[in-house]
């Protein structure tokens, strides 16, 4: 069903009841005329002057002539037809007519003319809607909306009270404003959906639009302005919806999430932290699946990374990025100079791990490094077994490690005290793979069977770690320790396990 188009000789019914009342009121009493802005205006009887002129400048405000409305109802009936996605969202418009807009002799017949030119591109873009969906129609479609817009903002003016025209108007600034946001053109979208907005207060979906126009164009106090609309309006409509559906009349958790949570997100992209959280917390009560509250919670901990140092995250995760391209050096000197802006010791003592890493694994400036983190593992809270009081610092001990066992390995060849040095280093920090760094020690140590035995029996308990050549390398330092020491019952128990790895069987027991 397409728009139909009338012309304005079409007559309705309602002014032939006009015409007797005036005939009723002309015959009581004689009448009387004022001048009111250069016109006369009838006075009816019994009525004060003043008092006319008084109302009808109100009049003015409330309604248009009842000969206006007649032709306006032409334009509404011609306007009818289904337009796609719009059948349900704009139903109800009501935004105060401009009383500056003057109404001339012939603007009826130009109202009648600009609608049907509205219709006329309505038609024309359904026609288009079931074509191929080419560039060329795409680009069609969307001028059809344009001049669509244009006529019926012409036509509109002839009588703004009426809802249902101006529900037609609304349609096409909704699906124009849909096609905007799919083409990502978010500051004509924007416009469009401010003005839809203005004519419809009582829809929360509009505001949201709006809102995400705003957020795609990172513009966050108005995002956030329009999505607490969105919230706002949604709260206060619950319930009065005509349809009487019980969803319907309740508010949706979903969407109540969907609101809270982007508040949040623009007041922390604001760096309201404090505001942010507290919205946080508001939109994990409107959450409904795991997801949504893992997300929260993700986020939470992302703020409170350095106490709500905003500011400071976000240089972090640049610098993250940074380092992902492989710019190193960048993301060191960005490291370096974040430190002295951060608020606390973890988020200081993880910048500083994150430079310690950079400049031992990719800068050459090994020495610098591990001092920096030894630093870091030497300030830190540790239980009585040596390991962090924090878990999360267990991978600051585990990269201290593995840089003092590999500065071990280097200096075998040149050094061997400096290397026996590291790895005695190394075994003193709980680290994942400590027991790598105790058969080292006993490979330096076998001029000393005690000790070769002691670190031996280190690296085996926590045997998981080693390879299967380390395992047996173990096992051969432990026999030709306990055969120097003459524990040969012993030394052939840990022999069967060096064979049984030879063998190909892992599955040896001790």
């Amino acid at each position: 069903m397409f728009f139909e188009t009338r012309v304005a000789s079409q007559i309705n019914p309602t002014p032939v009841l006009v015409v007797v009342s005036l005939a009723i009121l002309v015959g009581c009493s004689s009448n009387m005329r004022v001048a009111r802005n250069g016109s006369a205006l009838l006075v009816p009887p019994g009525v004060d002057s003043t008092i006319a002129v008084q109302a009808d400048s109100i009049a003015d405000q409330l309604f248009v002539s009842l000969d206006r409305e007649g032709k306006a109802d032409q334009l509404k009936l011609a306007g009818k037809s289904r337009t796609s996605q719009s059948d349900t969202l704009w139903k109800y418009l009501s935004a105060q007519p401009d009383p500056t807009l003057g109404v001339r002799g012939r603007d009826s017949t130009q109202a009648i003319e600009a609608f049907n030119a509205g219709a006329r591109n309505l038609q024309e873009l359904a026609t288009l809607k079931q074509g191929s969906g080419s560039p060329v129609e795409v680009e069609r479609m969307k001028r059809l909306l344009l001049e669509a817009k244009a006529n019926f903002e012409r036509a509109v003016v002839l009588n703004p009270f009426d809802l249902e025209i101006k529900s037609w108007l609304a349609r096409v600034y909704q699906t124009l404003a849909v096609r905007l946001l799919d083409d990502k053109n978010y500051v004509k979208a924007a416009k469009v959906l401010e003005r839809l907005v203005r004519i419809e207060r009582g829809e929360h979906s509009l505001y949201a639009r709006l809102g995400e126009a705003y957020y795609a164009m990172n513009r966050w106090e108005l995002a956030n302005q329009n999505f607490a609309m969105a919230e706002a309006v949604m709260r206060e409509t619950a319930g009065l919806d005509f349809d009487l559906n019980q969803d319907k009349q309740q508010l949706q958790p979903t969407t109540l999430y969907y609101y809270t949570y982007y508040q949040a997100d623009t007041e922390i992209k604001m760096h309201e932290s404090k505001r942010g959280l507290a919205t946080l917390k508001r939109a994990l009560e409107y959450a409904t699946s795991e997801k949504e509250r893992t997300d929260i919670k993700n986020y939470v901990n992302w703020i409170n990374w350095d106490n709500g140092n905003i500011m400071a995250v976000e240089m972090r995760d640049k610098l993250l990025a940074l380092q992902d391209k492989e710019d190193y050096r960048g993301a060191a000197a960005g490291f370096e100079k974040l430190i002295p802006a951060l608020r606390t010791q973890p988020a200081i003592d993880e910048t500083r791990w994150r430079l310690a890493v950079l400049e031992f694994q990719f800068l050459n400036r090994r020495g610098r490094g591990i001092e920096r983190l030894a630093q870091v593992v030497k300030t830190t809270a540790k239980d009585s077994h040596g390991a962090p009081a924090d878990s999360t610092y267990q991978q600051y001990f585990d990269s201290y490690g593995v840089m003092c066992h590999n500065l071990g390995l280097e200096s075998v060849k040149k050094n061997r005290k400096v290397a026996f040095t590291y790895f005695q280093q190394a075994v003193a920090v709980p680290w994942e793979n400590r027991a790598k760094s105790f058969l080292e020690l006993a490979k330096l140590s076998r001029n000393k069977p005690s000790a070769v035995i002691n670190t031996c029996r280190q690296a085996l308990d926590d045997s998981d770690k080693l390879d299967s050549t380390e395992q047996m390398q173990a096992y051969q330092l432990m026999v030709e320790a306990l055969k120097r020491s003459g524990k040969f019952k012993e030394a052939r128990t840990y022999y069967a396990q060096w064979m049984a790895l030879r063998n190909g069987d892992r599955r040896v027991s001790r």
